[in-house]
């Protein structure tokens, strides 16, 4: 027979405890506080105030128990946010959670009846250089000779927990070539050398196109190296320096080859201290074709280089690890936002890591988060992509938009927060359940509807689809 269970955070069954791990559990809140245990038949009761018993008329509970230890100071708190009225009910294995929860919100006694959700932890992933990534993760730690602040960051962590890439991204890389890091060899697509009209895209300029796709595509949780934005992203190598100058002539070209071959966001880890009206034209071009071009602000301090000028850009400056503006990054009205770029460590040549600082390497840090959130919404249109990197960002100094840092760092968690916003509930009476009660507002809504509950779809109106929606949640 079972032991009756009164406030013990494990239920003790034949003399041996058994935790509550692993198994599916629901989460029961009911109407008045209530000790569970069981009757002499080993069946599941409730005992409320007065010594009144329920039975417990549901199959496929195991184990059940209070749904908090309180000790005595915290219960009067406790009882006035109703903490003293939850349960938890370890399921069976194999049971229907659905009908266990169906029949629980059907007892009078009960408020409500949810599944117990599990997550992850935020760790790391264990790549053995990600403790030197300041700019995925800022506990603090010593880069450069400098103590970060803690929390000076793009919280990558956060954001991998969302995703880490779902559907592929082609992501441009206009820049010295890229070497066939291990971090990301199995994922570079055939390239193009503009430079020398060849398809060979060996990185010519110590490392600097290699360091760039490490950041946007080194793949995470691999025990190898470092941790780029998007695991998943394909990286397609477009060589335009020859070997560490670049001309605007063969810029242009590689802008309408990038977007000709595929790509869905392009990165221009380039400066020009003057702008040809031809490279402005094939970024238009680019625009047209609804990609995503993000540039460097480039590294003289008092000036935002070319193509970073343009509107059609993402233009993104540099921060250190201790949140203030690298003292080289370029600053003007142009600039949209920022991100790490002093001492970031990366892929480099011949599969070893490196550390570099410039905001050529700021750049990809936004590019990632571009094919990181189209990866997660493909539907969304490159100006849906601007509006949700600036709207998201995360303030450094004056509140609202500044010459220095734009509208802020690159927030990639509240990004991706952005790119996927919570789905509506046909819960509409909040009741915990979908039913005729629902179907009853819904039916009242129908028509023209801005800001309704009812409104499933987001499309302002209450119409079939929104009542497609609640029936397939019946």
């Amino acid at each position: 027979m079972r032991s009756v269970f009164c406030s013990f955070a494990l239920l003790l069954v034949a003399g041996s405890v058994v935790p509550r791990l692993h198994a599916e559990e629901v989460l029961v809140k009911t109407r008045n506080p209530m000790v569970v245990g069981v009757d002499i038949q080993d069946r599941w009761v409730l005992t409320g105030s007065g010594g009144r018993r329920f039975q417990l008329p549901v199959k496929g509970i195991r184990f059940a128990s209070p749904g908090f230890s309180l000790n005595q100071a915290n219960r009067p708190a406790a009882r006035r946010v109703g903490l003293d009225r939850w349960l938890r009910l370890q399921l069976a294995p194999g049971e229907d959670s659905r009908s266990v929860l169906e029949a629980l919100r059907q007892l009078p006694y009960v408020e409500s009846a949810e599944l117990d959700v599990r997550g992850s932890l935020a760790a790391p992933p264990d790549d053995p250089y990600f403790p030197q990534q300041w700019n995925m993760s800022n506990q603090g730690q010593l880069v450069g000779g400098t103590t970060g602040v803690s929390g000076a960051d793009i919280r990558a962590l956060e954001a991998w927990e969302i995703s880490t890439g779902a559907d592929p991204v082609i992501v441009a890389t206009l820049d010295s070539g890229t070497y066939p890091h291990a971090d990301f060899s199995n994922r570079i697509l055939p390239g193009r050398n503009m430079a020398t009209g060849s398809s060979d895209t060996s990185d010519v300029c110590g490392g600097h196109g290699t360091r760039v796709a490490g950041i946007i595509a080194a793949a995470g949780d691999n025990g190898l190296g470092v941790a780029g934005i998007n695991w998943t992203a394909r990286i397609l190598p477009i060589t335009v320096s020859d070997p560490c100058s670049v001309a605007q002539s063969t810029t242009a070209e590689a802008v309408l080859w990038a977007v000709d071959n595929g790509a869905q966001v392009i990165n221009m880890s380039l400066q020009f201290s003057s702008g040809t009206e031809l490279l402005h034209d094939a970024i238009k071009y680019a625009a047209d074709q609804d990609v995503v071009l993000v540039a460097a602000a480039g590294n003289s301090s008092g000036f935002i280089a070319y193509p970073g000028r343009w509107p059609e850009t993402i233009t993104v400056g540099a921060i250190t690890n201790t949140d203030q503006r690298w003292s080289n990054s370029g600053v003007g009205e142009q600039i949209d936002l920022v991100a790490p770029g002093a001492d970031v460590t990366s892929t480099a040549m011949f599969n070893t890591y490196s550390s570099a600082s410039g905001t050529s390497f700021a750049a990809p840090h936004v590019a990632g988060a571009a094919a990181l959130i189209r990866s997660l919404n493909p539907e969304l249109t490159r100006d849906q992509i601007r509006e949700i990197l600036l709207s998201s960002a995360r303030d450094l100094s004056l509140v609202g938009f500044d010459t220095g840092t734009g509208w802020g760092c690159l927030d990639l968690h509240a990004a991706l927060l952005l790119t996927t916003p919570p789905e509506p509930s046909a819960d509409l009476n909040g009741d915990g359940v979908v039913n005729h009660y629902d179907l009853t507002i819904l039916l009242a809504s129908w028509g023209a509807c801005a800001g309704c509950p009812a409104d499933l779809d987001l499309d302002l109106r209450v119409n079939a689809r929104d009542l497609t929606i609640l029936l397939g949640l019946w």
